[in-house]
């Protein structure tokens, strides 16, 4: 994670897999008021795969409902400040809960290390 300054508003910015943005937009909550639900809808869009990500990573759904992938994409970088920020620290708990309760699945564990625990994805 690293963290930036412009125009006094702190910005955290976090490189994301491709595991670790799906494992986000499984973690972000779908209720607020309107104008945290637009920036909700930007960021899940921001999160998304492109086209182009599509292709390179060739997804396929497996028996069972899981989602493969070929890993032929590089972490994306993705900022964070304001309410998007809130939207972070919401998973971030959410995440920490996990661990606390030892209800922590092995999917979200790399997401867990990158947010939490600060390592790169």
């Amino acid at each position: 994670m690293k963290a930036k300054k412009s125009k006094e508003i702190e910005v955290q910015i976090y490189k994301l897999s491709v595991q670790n943005r799906l494992s986000f937009l499984g973690l972000v909550k779908n209720s607020g008021n309107s104008t945290t639900l637009k920036i909700v809808r930007e960021l899940r869009e921001e999160l998304s795969f492109s086209e182009v990500e599509h292709a390179l990573l060739k997804f396929q759904q497996l028996p069972g409902g899981m989602t493969s992938w070929k890993e032929n994409v590089m972490p994306k970088e993705f900022e964070f400040s304001g309410i998007r920020e809130t939207i972070l620290e919401d998973v971030k708990t959410e995440l920490k809960n996990h661990e606390k309760n030892e209800t922590l699945k092995l999917d979200l564990l790399t997401l867990y290390e990158v947010l939490v625990e600060g390592k790169e994805s």
